[in-house]
């Protein structure tokens, strides 16, 4: 119950994670528009400047500003705690979108100067947010895993972003050669550490929330944790060094090995759900999840054969990017989303006016078309990319994009404010922590499914 009432004093603050999700949901569009005008490249290679930059966007543009947004919200509702700083957060922002639109184009037209300098100012934007978030933890009062999950992530985003930097800078300067291994590091960072960390200590508190599941145990969560980035040291360091293909393969393999036992204490919070049919969200999570088992298998096979072919390493990047990253944020967007614009538009009325339950805010019939567009797109894709067939690049590609497009018409309705939306109710502060209490509390909390 304590998760309803930091739900309920969250009200006024819907205005700092939705700019991010907007903006996210942007992002996933020209990604998803894009993916199939560069298929010529990506089944060739992918050591290529168009290739680099639609990585940047995707993982920028898209899947960094979803969790940055997420966790504006997620990061007091579920740890009933505050964020330092909300007013940093909105300036951030502006700061984030001007350096990105300026950082992915230079590298699309592999303009140095460009890289270097907007470089700079994406990794000062993102170690704003993250200083910010570090910061927020002085006021946390629920220790669940996720809030360890995300710590862990932010000290990987800072050490990503900081080595990223260093790399858009030597494209300029060419003070030194960056070798497969070293950019193999970087990604790595980024993808098991930043991104995979927070998606996993997210996933702990939403799946448990949104299927109402109890009692479960949270020492494996934790046991994992420390499998995980022990693992993730021993595979950056290994890369960074060059210290051979053995010791990659181990540290590939142990991942691979922590990403199952994630997988295998997911499903065991599961079975403990009360609600037992599984939502249009989840069923999203459930390709996520054979999306990080099916990454984290070529990642293992790209270390230990005996040839890398390039396009199979660009599959493994979409894999994880679109699989296992994608369809989570897709489907907690079904989630999060109607949460924030429910809270905007009706907690000030709720209890003395009816009011739609969070499904019912989203066209579940366009979901489930999008969700079976983006499946089947995403699914040859893949296809296509372990193939080397650009023509079914291509012809997937589009299909996916019309999944993009579909979800994102049910979605942008309730990112778009209304005139009519009610002002915060006079107990609620102006930055976001003040008391919703009453009626109002009690129906929120069933609105979130607590």
């Amino acid at each position: 119950m304590g998760i309803g009432r930091a739900a309920g004093r969250s009200h006024a603050t819907t205005a700092l994670p939705l700019p991010y999700l907007a903006a996210a949901l942007g992002a996933f569009l020209v990604a998803a528009a894009i993916l199939p005008l560069l298929a010529r490249w990506l089944v060739v290679t992918n050591d290529d400047p168009h290739v680099f930059a639609l990585a940047h966007l995707v993982v920028l543009g898209w899947i960094t500003m979803a969790m940055m947004g997420a966790l504006h919200q997620l990061f007091p509702v579920a740890l009933e705690a505050r964020i330092r700083s909300p007013r940093i957060g909105r300036w951030n922002f502006w700061l984030y979108v001007i350096a990105l639109s300026g950082f992915i184009p230079s590298f699309f037209f592999s303009w140095t100067t460009g890289m270097a300098t907007f470089g700079c100012l994406t990794v000062l934007s993102i170690l704003i947010f993250a200083a910010n978030l570090a910061a927020s933890y002085r006021s946390v009062r629920l220790w669940h895993p996720m809030a360890f999950y995300v710590a862990a992530g932010l000290a990987w985003l800072a050490l990503t972003v900081g080595l990223g930097g260093l790399y858009a800078l030597d494209w300029h300067f060419g003070w030194f050669q960056i070798t497969d291994a070293m950019l193999a590091a970087h990604v790595q960072l980024g993808l098991a550490g930043w991104l995979s960390l927070t998606l996993m200590g997210v996933s702990y508190k939403l799946e448990a929330m949104f299927s109402l599941a109890h009692g479960h145990g949270e020492r494996l969560a934790l046991v994992n944790l420390g499998l995980w980035n022990s693992g993730l040291v021993g595979l950056a360091a290994s890369l960074w060094l060059g210290s051979g293909g053995v010791l990659v393969l181990v540290f590939a393999i142990w991942l691979g090995l922590s990403a199952g036992v994630f997988v295998l204490d997911m499903a065991l919070l599961l079975r403990r759900r009360r609600r037992r049919r599984f939502s249009l969200s989840q069923w999203h999570t459930f390709v996520s999840f054979a999306s990080l088992l099916a990454a984290a298998a070529l990642g293992g096979m790209l270390v230990g054969g005996p040839s890398v072919y390039r396009s199979w390493v660009v599959a493994y990047g979409y894999i994880a990017f679109f699989g296992w990253f994608g369809f989570s944020i897709v489907g907690k967007y079904y989630k999060i989303v109607p949460f924030l614009t429910w809270l905007r538009r009706f907690a000030t009325v709720a209890g003395s006016a009816p009011t739609p339950l969070l499904r019912e805010m989203v066209d579940q019939r366009i979901g489930w078309a999008s969700f079976a567009t983006l499946l089947a797109g995403y699914l040859g894709v893949a296809a296509g990319l372990l193939c080397a067939s650009a023509p079914a690049v291509e012809g997937a590609g589009a299909f996916f994009f019309i999944g993009a497009l579909l979800f994102a018409s049910n979605v942008a309705r309730l990112l778009r404010p209304r005139q009519s939306d009610p002002a915060p109710a006079d107990g609620v502060a102006a930055e976001g922590f003040g008391r919703v209490s009453g009626p109002s509390l009690r129906v929120t909390q069933r609105r979130f499914g607590v």
